[in-house]
């Protein structure tokens, strides 16, 4: 959970709804790649933080905490939450498709005329 944090920092999320999004996410991952909730495969646990803060980033926009523009006073700020949201997205897909793709590789080999140990 403190990664989750570090990334985005909600006042109006709770620690247990961090730790309930952390939980679906590492389903949803584990159910696209097959590994283990439980996996300590780094790229599977860093897809895991973005994919948490994407949704954190979300719940936060739709609470209102994060809103496309504050104005305070004579201030105005603007949040651009649905690019943010869309980078950790991407992010979290990237891990996954590296786990994917490294996980999961065919062998290699050479049979046939003149090959290694070829009979001819």
């Amino acid at each position: 959970m403190p990664e989750v944090k570090t990334i985005v920092s909600p006042e109006s999320v709770s620690d247990d709804d961090i730790l309930a999004i952390i939980t679906h996410t590492s389903a949803v991952i584990s159910l696209e790649t097959g590994a283990s909730t439980e996996s300590t495969e780094p790229a599977l646990n860093i897809a895991c933080i973005h994919l948490s803060a994407a949704t954190v980033l979300e719940r936060m926009k739709y609470t209102g905490e994060l809103a496309k523009q504050v104005k305070l006073g004579s201030e105005q700020q603007s949040n651009d939450v649905d690019t943010d949201i869309q980078i950790h997205r991407k992010k979290a897909a990237s891990y996954i498709n590296r786990y994917k793709h490294r996980a999961f590789s065919i062998p290699y080999g050479r049979s046939g005329v003149k090959t290694v140990n070829s009979e001819e």
